[in-house]
């Protein structure tokens, strides 16, 4: 039972990282949120502190979609439709394009997800230091890439992703300037 509400309870965010992160490439995305959650389920029991188990999966999901594999490609139209149903669309959809595996995760992990900075370190596998440069770093350009492609007048209706990430873009840009 403990491993079934392992799975019920990570099991649809997890997949929805696992998405954003494999930029709307399905098959990659059901494969690495599937074998973490096996791994997962595995460990249960030492994993109980279900934020912590979040970001071990999540960790674990990075590191097998860096791996690259030669399955079919994804046609950006198809990734476009598969992010789509998740609510990401149009420049959205561009600024994640513009980031690496490891930035969308740090991106999706901290903006989107609201994780903790330890949590946020597991998951990328790195220092502190590290983990909050590839974060900002991540969200500068998403925010940049995003409003690049889409001119104001004719942005349409920004989603909730487009609109958290914009928020601490302006932040993360404004503090930065202000720091110089």
């Amino acid at each position: 039972m403990l491993r079934e509400a392992f799975g019920d309870l990570h099991g649809p965010r997890l997949h929805g990282f696992a998405q954003l992160v494999a930029l709307g490439d399905a098959q990659r995305a059901e494969r690495a949120a599937g074998m973490a959650l096996n791994a997962g389920e595995a460990h249960a029991t030492a994993l109980r502190h279900p934020e912590r188990a979040a970001a071990w999966l999540r960790a674990r999901v990075l590191k097998s979609l860096r791996v690259r594999t030669n399955g079919p490609s994804v046609t950006a139209a198809t990734r476009r439709a598969n992010l789509a149903a998740l609510g990401v669309e149009g420049p959205a959809f561009d600024g994640l394009a513009a980031l690496s595996a490891t930035e969308r995760a740090g991106l999706v992990a901290s903006m989107i997800e609201g994780f903790e900075a330890i949590d946020i370190e597991a998951i990328l596998e790195m220092s502190p230091t590290a983990a909050r440069r590839i974060a900002a770093r991540a969200t500068a350009r998403y925010a940049s890439t995003a409003t690049r492609v889409a001119p104001a007048a004719s942005r349409p209706a920004q989603g909730r992703l487009a609109q958290r990430v914009g928020q601490v873009a302006g932040r993360t840009l404004s503090q930065s300037s202000e720091s110089r």
